[in-house]
């Protein structure tokens, strides 16, 4: 069956309605597997990088799978790196084909001076997991498969009194009780943008939000990132996929947050909110506002992606976990 597989180098440009297409036949896709998010990514940061973007493909049919991949100083890994990415994975179908990874793994291990290749973020469930792993080691490589983090997700209810009520008791009783509080605190203003002259001329006051929430977020937010943070959240938001939320108090902004809606999931990729106004909650309460919004937008999955931060379990969050492949020659 091998035999029959085409591996193919490809441009962004090229592959574009075959990626499309090849998205739309995953019930779960992630903003990550998009290839806007791709593209954005490497014009950005792909620095002294060497892109390779993979298919597969058997016969002159479509893709069966897309390997978004890159090679840089003898490795050779997925694009975009942990500060930006939640997840990685290869682009296929649900039922991915073993053989289909093994023809890029061997495509890949003909990378001059590759020595090493690196899978990070891969989620539980995937099957690259297993697959890479055992095309590796049948290769005689050296193969190590270690957890790398959790990514806390939750199963949206039909209408939020039914999300309320399976919250556990503490939190529960928490929830209504802040939420009485801040809507008692002043007049209050939850906010939504989508439209891309929208996001585009908001998203500053996200920056500023979100610098001032903590000293690590401060440092993280470069310059370099905030510029890739305005060019997706755009470039998405001409796809209907940006959602840039404020919550907003007396006519104050207080707290803030970037999610990305793909398929039937709402990924919350980052947030922040003024210190100042802590004693109402108001970074917790903005995300409350945010999984209400998404119940009624009819989505099925709220993901709070990568880290454990205590929040995201307060909220309703369960783990799963994310892996990483190392392979070395």
């Amino acid at each position: 069956m091998n035999c029959t597989l085409t591996v193919r180098h490809e441009t962004f440009d090229g592959l574009a309605a075959r990626w499309q297409h090849l998205l739309s036949l995953r019930s779960h896709p992630t903003v990550f597997d998009t290839p806007t998010w791709q593209r954005v990514w490497w014009e950005h940061f792909s620095g002294g990088a060497s892109l390779k973007l993979l298919s597969v493909c058997e016969g002159p049919g479509a893709p069966s799978l897309i390997a978004p991949m890159m090679s840089r100083d003898g490795a050779v890994s997925f694009l975009g790196g942990t500060d930006l990415v939640d997840y990685h994975d290869f682009l296929a179908p649900d039922g991915a084909r073993p053989q289909d990874v093994e023809a890029v793994f061997r495509e890949l291990s003909r990378e001059p001076g590759c020595s090493c290749m690196e899978l990070l973020s891969i989620a539980d469930g995937s099957p690259a997991l297993g697959f890479f792993a055992t095309a590796a080691k049948a290769a005689g490589w050296q193969v190590e498969v270690a957890k790398e983090d959790v990514a806390p997700r939750m199963e949206l209810p039909s209408t939020w009194d039914e999300y309320v009520e399976g919250l556990d008791k503490k939190e529960r009783h928490e929830m209504r009780r802040k939420m009485r509080r801040i809507e008692g605190a002043g007049e209050l203003r939850d906010i939504e943008l989508t439209a891309p002259a929208g996001v585009g001329a908001a998203i500053g006051g996200f920056f500023a939000l979100h610098r001032m929430s903590r000293p690590d977020k401060a440092e993280f937010m470069t310059p370099a990132r905030e510029r890739f943070f305005r060019a997706v959240s755009v470039a998405l938001a001409e796809e209907g996929k940006t959602r840039l939320r404020f919550l907003e108090l007396d006519g104050e902004r207080v707290a803030t947050s970037l999610s990305f809606v793909v398929g039937p999931t709402r990924y919350l990729y980052n947030s922040g909110f003024d210190p100042r106004r802590s004693d109402l909650s108001v970074g917790l309460m903005n995300h409350a506002y945010a999984i209400k919004s998404s119940i009624a937008e009819g989505l099925k999955v709220f993901d709070f992606m990568r880290g454990n931060e205590p929040y995201k379990y307060r909220l309703g969050g369960k783990d799963r976990a994310i892996y990483r492949i190392i392979a070395r020659r």
